[in-house]
């Protein structure tokens, strides 16, 4: 990490990934070379003559901000970035419901900085709003979102935050997540973590959260015996807005097939249940750039060992997952056994799907871990895969790349969230499907190409059920043409003919 994460959690606004970590958004060539370059700093230093349109971190703190239970969002902004939370507060009301707990909408509100407020400042708006949403709302949490404006013109937000903590009866946590810091959305994950170490209790509470052990209990020993080893046996994952409640019970079902206890953070829980992210033996990490930040704290803070292994797609990268994890608890044979088992019955289920997808050419683009191993996974099931374009890179995802590096050297690898790009590669490519990113469909159909999504929370993605499902979906993709065959006879591009006659990259720069 380079410096120690104790270190930076005392100062007020979280470092982004450009300065804590090798970074990079614009790249064209392969895994090896990318690997390499991203060792070597080279990656940082390249940049676009030309960008379509970039992305914000704001976006993506909000999106983990929302889940939570009981929690009032406070947008310290013009009007106008609050615009994505109507979308948002839909999302995490469905997925509360489909993980049990109540589908509330989520309250929010903002400070709606003006002109004159930009000019004389928004602190005074701030400490007026936070204590109207305690008050209107009573909440367990409120989330204060310190955007691009109050943080171009200096507002002192977190002064705000410390004085309303001594008089409001919510805990208000502070996120400092404005777009112009970072060129990589994914320093959003880092954003929310650090508001939620220095504003929320993450350790149980005595007398809240249990009953100290009285010494003069003839029974207290034996009752501490059976919480450590509870404790050691706990597994905490950590999951992603984009993991839906199906990868969820493929994973805790793999897990507890262990033997193992197995309780998911930090999206879609509540104050109470974030108190016991301290109480457990270790941490895992579903996602290679998602979690680095707090997983590190919490081996520097509490001792908690932490695994991050990638995600368990297809049958290599499930086994390996599942291994990994097992060593920690010396289950090695058991998680073997229980990867031959599930492979036994999943090549059975999906048999029937091989022979259509087989040598089919596939254009995989999205986030840079779930690329890396779906490319991987869906090139051992005989599929061909003919490039791979990831939103970002930083040197978290790797071990991804030095995998697709060994097993596929040859195919072409990008660094590019431009959907112009994207374009210029499906046209030039011709590839039979691409899996992408949730958003970029529409794109894809205009262009009659078919496509299916490289995650959805409506379905699973994850071990064993998640392989069945996509190699299901791809099936169903290529056997129903008639919606894309039709919109592409009637859509015309925005581009002119002469923009596909050259590189698809010819923007990047040194």
């Amino acid at each position: 990490m380079g410096v120690r994460i104790l270190s930076i959690y005392k100062s007020d606004v979280p470092p982004v990934r450009d300065t804590r970590l090798h970074i990079g958004d614009s790249y064209d060539g392969n895994a090896c070379d990318l690997v390499n370059c991203g060792r070597d700093g080279c990656l940082i230093q390249k940049g676009r003559s030309f960008w379509q349109a970039g992305a914000c971190q704001m976006s993506l703190t909000l999106m983990m901000a929302t889940t939570l239970e009981k929690a009032v969002i406070v947008m310290h902004a013009p009007g106008g970035c609050g615009a994505l939370l109507f979308s948002l507060s839909v999302q995490a009301s469905k997925g509360k419901g489909r993980r049990g707990k109540v589908p509330t909408a989520v309250p929010w509100l903002s400070t709606n900085l003006t002109e004159a407020d930009v000019i004389g400042g928004g602190e005074r708006k701030l400490r007026e709003t936070i204590e109207y949403a305690d008050r209107e709302f009573r909440p367990e949490i409120i989330f204060v979102v310190v955007t691009c404006a109050p943080s171009i013109i200096g507002d002192d937000s977190e002064e705000v935050v410390r004085q309303v903590r001594q008089h409001v009866s919510a805990d208000v946590v502070s996120l400092h997540c404005p777009g112009f810091r970072s060129r990589v959305v994914a320093s959003a994950y880092d954003a929310f973590y650090h508001g939620l170490l220095r504003g929320l209790k993450i350790e149980p509470q005595p007398w809240i959260d249990y009953r100290p052990f009285s010494e003069s209990d003839p029974k207290a020993e034996l009752a501490k015996k059976k919480y450590l080893y509870e404790k050691s046996h706990t597994v905490n994952l950590w999951n992603a807005t984009s993991m839906g409640p199906d990868d969820e019970e493929e994973v805790i079902r793999l897990l507890t097939a262990l033997g193992l206890k197995v309780r998911f953070f930090a999206e879609y829980t509540s104050q109470e249940e974030l108190r016991q992210i301290a109480d457990a033996g270790l941490n895992v990490s579903l996602c290679n750039v998602h979690d680095d930040y707090i997983l590190t704290y919490l081996k520097e803070q509490y001792g908690t060992p932490y695994i991050i292994a990638g995600m368990p797609i297809g049958f290599r990268h499930t086994r390996a997952w599942l291994v990994e994890i097992a060593k920690h608890f010396g289950l090695e044979k058991q998680a073997n056994d229980l990867a031959d088992y599930e492979e036994a019955l999943a090549k059975e289920a999906i048999e029937p799907f091989i022979e259509q997808i087989k040598g089919k050419r596939v254009l995989i683009g999205g986030g840079v871990v779930r690329v890396g191993a779906e490319a991987t996974a869906l090139s051992e099931l005989g599929l061909k895969i003919i490039g791979i374009r990831s939103f970002h890179y930083d040197n978290n995802a790797e071990p991804i790349f030095e995998d697709v590096a060994a097993n596929l050297p040859d195919t072409p690898v990008s660094i590019s969230n431009q959907s112009f790009e994207m374009i210029h590669q499906i046209k030039t490519l011709k590839p039979d499907l691409v899996v992408s990113h949730n958003g970029t469909q529409g794109y894809i159909a205009k262009l009659g190409v078919p496509s299916v999504q490289l995650f959805n929370v409506d379905g699973a993605f994850f071990a064993y059920k998640g392989l069945y499902q996509i190699l299901r979906r791809i099936v169903f993709e290529f056997k129903n043409t008639s919606y894309r065959d039709r919109l592409s006879q009637h859509i015309k591009l925005p581009y002119k003919q002469s923009y596909f006659d050259g590189n698809a990259f010819k923007y990047i720069k040194d």
